[in-house]
């Protein structure tokens, strides 16, 4: 019988590690509610700019209570989340079906809880039951811990357990990169011009609307085309902004201190 179980273990990490869905893919948009009762959607919070570490796991999982301890999620989203640089987002959905909150504080037996889950995580935990667990189907969850990266783009990249805070960091600034690249769209020169506070852009014509942001990631700001190369933005305070340039082939990411 022992044999058997090894066996059945060995199998279920094996699906774990290469069954999930693969990099580059589009990751389904989900929105759930937390432990605490707010609302979360995940495109939302990509379209802010952020980049999203989905994890999931399991109460009773082992691995997933090792990972857990090690705190590289947690550190990252205390220096680098809304209390932080506001850069990234964390989202840690359980997969375990029927749990109750004793699961989640560590109050039972080892294969229905592995620790208190809920003390000292800063970031939004869902204890994802019917009728959403059909985000499970919708990332081909067929075992745990995994851990995937979601770019502002909405592509999604696989994260191994054993990168380090630092790594995880540098995954957030090549999705920031991947955002200022201009891809197949060609706008000729785009700057901010200081003495007419406005937004300059050569080939204008083909500019649907600008969205403007704070390094916050709120949007302060929607402009629709103008037809003019320059975009005025007098209302906007002295500081750092993310202009979304949006075209008909998609959109094109620009950062401007403005005076």
């Amino acid at each position: 019988m022992l044999k058997i179980a090894l066996i059945l273990f060995t199998l279920f990490i094996h699906v774990g590690m290469y069954g999930q869905l693969a990099d580059g893919n589009t990751a389904p948009d989900f929105t759930l509610i937390d432990y605490y009762g707010e609302e979360h959607n995940l495109y939302a919070y990509l379209d802010e700019g952020k980049t999203v570490f989905v994890k999931i796991f399991a109460a009773h999982c082992p691995a997933c209570w090792n990972y857990h301890q090690t705190n590289r999620l947690k550190n990252i989203y205390n220096a680098y989340g809304p209390d932080g640089t506001n850069e990234l987002m964390v989202l840690a959905l359980e997969h375990d079906q029927w749990n109750g909150h004793n699961a989640f504080i560590g109050d039972g037996d080892p294969w229905v809880t592995q620790g208190n889950w809920l003390d000292g995580t800063p970031f939004p935990i869902f204890n994802v039951e019917d009728p959403d667990r059909g985000v499970f189907d919708d990332y081909n969850v067929t075992g745990y811990p995994v851990v995937y990266k979601i770019c502002p783009d909405r592509i999604l990249e696989r994260v191994f357990t054993s990168e380090t805070e630092t790594q995880l960091y540098e995954k957030v600034q090549e999705c920031q990169s991947a955002l200022s690249v201009y891809e197949q769209q060609d706008l000729g020169d785009i700057y901010y011009n200081q003495a007419s506070r406005s937004l300059k852009i050569d080939r204008y014509e083909k500019v649907k609307s600008v969205r403007v942001m704070a390094i916050t990631g709120q949007i302060v700001q929607t402009i629709d085309a103008s037809g003019s190369p320059d975009i005025p933005i007098h209302s906007l305070n002295r500081g750092i902004y993310i202009f979304q340039i949006m075209t008909e082939d998609g959109s094109i990411v620009k950062r401007f201190f403005v005076e």
